[in-house]
């Protein structure tokens, strides 16, 4: 289950998901900044850029980068509140709900051996770079279909230096696979990946519709 009890697709649960947050985030600029002082102050920087550009090597550039400076504060301040907002909702609600139903699995190894729960249980063995799980195996990373869902499998350690590093098989649900490659991602794309994409179009969407310029 989803966060959507009647959407079935994870990738259709989360898109829809990121709509109705891309909704708050931008009704919370819209309301909490003016947008008319916003527009006010980004068309005031644009045109000091450009007058700094045009007096680079005069005795006013200076100046006008100092106008220039004390606008962005002006900007930055004006984003303030409502960041701490957004910030607060992304930790208190918005990853939470995400992460219940989408979020990685892990089965902690000891000699080699765990245990990790994917709507089943299953018993996870690892040697010489191969994890071994449910009558499968792989050599790591790899991505596997486990009982109709996708998943990216990887081994990872963690820990602190000149301490003992705490060894795991990670499982990552694969949300979507896209035409192309992401840096350092690929073509496939967890809820975490998934879920910026679809807020960023959303946002952007949003964004023009309520003429929100900040």
């Amino acid at each position: 289950m989803g966060i959507i009890p009647s959407i079935t697709s994870p990738a259709l649960d989360i898109f829809v998901f990121s709509m109705f947050i891309a909704i708050v985030l931008s009704l919370l600029q819209k309301l909490l900044v003016n947008q008319e002082d916003a527009k006010r102050v980004k068309e005031r920087m644009k045109a000091l850029n450009e007058e700094m550009k045009s007096k680079r090597d005069t005795g006013e550039h200076a100046k006008i980068m100092e106008s220039y400076m004390k606008e962005n504060s002006t900007l930055m301040s004006m984003t303030m509140k409502p960041s701490l907002v957004s910030l607060a909702l992304f930790l208190l609600v918005f990853i939470p709900a995400l992460s219940y139903p989408y979020g990685d699995h892990a089965a902690l190894l000891e000699n080699g051996q765990g245990n990790v729960s994917l709507g089943a249980g299953y018993a996870v063995a690892y040697a010489a770079g191969k994890a071994s799980f449910g009558g499968m195996d792989c050599e790591l990373p790899c991505e596997k279909d486990i009982d109709g869902v996708l998943w990216e499998i990887r081994h990872e350690t963690s820990g602190l230096p000149f301490t003992a590093q705490e060894e795991k098989i990670v499982f990552s649900r694969i949300i979507a696979r896209l035409p192309f490659d992401l840096p350092l991602a690929g073509s496939s794309v967890s809820w975490v990946g998934w879920y910026i994409l679809s807020l960023l179009m959303w946002l952007s969407i949003l964004r023009k519709a309520l003429k929100i310029h900040l």
